[in-house]
């Protein structure tokens, strides 16, 4: 439960590397959601269109209610109540044993008018995305903003978020279930993930829990538009003298250089999500000073790896995480990311020509629980499929079939 909100800022990052970094200098507009009157539809449901007035010189913002799920209802369209008056802050309640969200549509206009302004540049940041345990359960919030692209960022140093991009969404899916401190202040990184486009008119905003207790419970989101800093996994490693990683015909390439007498071990750790990190290589003398490992292990999308060194006086020390894009396809080949899946997940696959399909996902006994027509282009496709957080934990067969062959990949949901 939220008794205080954050005000945010959001650096522009290059995700080549984690970093503070900032790829143009331009800050963001602070956009203020403080005033609001019901344009359409009936208040609270489902249709219902919003104008926030002047969220900022000029423009008004239009927040329409795009989607409800089933077991969860819109209470507040804005609470004002606490937090800050600036953020967009919908209150909603969820019912026992529930996994159901509310999503906007939220377009920037004139003032006064219908008319689309694209704003040059947006940052959007879901706060304190976090939970509320009882006994062995908990209820898990979540949060996911797509503005068309651009860079996200986060606490990779310590987050209690999954954060993931599915096409061009972001999301943000809490997974300890703590509740992050009685009261919310700007310090709680570890619960809040920004996204940063150009040339934004609209952008839609979801929010909501995955209660896995039988009670129901009433919750309040927040999306503060302003730029923040995030602390990220620092250059910890003393004698690191570089850590690089590339993508190359569907395998990554590592190399790093650590000063010559220095360690004693250097072990190469990976993940699909920046967290839950799992060692994919190890060595153990004092000959990897300049040293390099190839990830043939990959199944597309985006990965993160570090390194792990254990200095001669038995001291661990972790490099910066660095993140490698792999987009590149093997002819005839699909593949899906994330591997481990909570909510949604991208298909990619190459074709050699404009074909129709159809998605099919199955249990391991054959049942068939989703099934979706797409048309597919010439060169590289990316699919998104979202709804697994509707199916029960365990492994399951993701399938494209086309006329012309059939793909088929393994894929687990968490």
């Amino acid at each position: 439960m939220k008794t205080r909100l954050l005000a945010v800022v959001m650096t522009i990052v290059s995700f080549v590397i984690f970093s503070t970094e900032k790829s143009q200098a331009q800050a963001a507009p602070i956009f203020s959601f403080s005033s609001y009157s019901l344009e359409s539809g009936t208040a609270l449901s489902n249709g219902a269109v919003y104008r926030f007035s002047n969220v900022t010189t000029g423009v008004d913002a239009l927040v329409t209610i795009s989607a409800v799920t089933s077991g969860i209802t819109l209470r507040n369209i804005d609470r004002t109540i606490d937090g800050y008056g600036e953020a967009f802050q919908p209150e909603y309640r969820i019912n026992g044993n529930t996994n159901g969200y509310i999503e906007f549509q939220i377009r920037f206009v004139n003032s006064g008018t219908s008319t689309t302004s694209n704003r040059p540049i947006v940052s959007a940041t879901g706060l304190d995305i976090d939970g509320s345990p009882s006994g062995s359960n908990s209820l898990k919030e979540f949060n996911r903003i797509d503005m068309g692209g651009g860079s996200y960022e986060f606490n990779s140093y310590n987050a209690e978020l999954t954060v993931s991009q599915s096409g061009t969404a972001v999301s943000g899916n809490n997974y300890t279930g703590n509740l992050f401190g009685a009261l919310v202040d700007t310090t709680a990184k570890e619960v809040m993930f920004s996204v940063t486009n150009t040339n934004v008119g609209s952008m839609t905003y979801r929010i909501g829990s995955n209660n896995e207790t039988s009670g129901s419970s009433t919750r309040y989101a927040s999306l503060y538009y302003k730029k923040f800093t995030y602390q990220h996994f620092p250059l910890a490693i003393s004698g690191l003298m570089s850590f690089d990683g590339v993508a190359v015909n569907n395998k990554v390439k590592l190399s790093w250089e650590l000063a010559a007498n220095k360690y004693s071990k250097v072990v190469l750790e990976k993940s699909n999500t920046s967290a839950n990190f799992t060692k994919v290589y190890e060595a153990n003398s004092g000959s990897f000073d300049h040293s390099g490992y190839t990830d043939a292990d990959v199944q597309g999308g985006q990965l993160f790896y570090r390194l792990c060194a254990t200095n001669l006086e038995g001291k661990t020390e972790y490099s910066s995480v660095i993140a490698v894009k792999v987009s590149g396809l093997v002819k005839n080949e699909m593949n899906v990311y994330p591997s481990l899946i909570q909510t949604g997940a991208t298909l990619a696959v190459a074709l050699a020509e404009k074909t129709e399909g159809t998605v099919l996902i199955s249990d391991l006994s054959g049942r068939i629980v989703k099934q979706q027509k797409v048309n597919l282009q010439a060169g590289s496709n990316s699919i998104a499929v979202d709804g697994f957080d509707n199916f029960a934990k365990g492994n399951y067969i993701v399938a494209l079939r086309t006329p012309a062959v059939v793909y088929s990949r393994k894929v687990v949901v968490q």
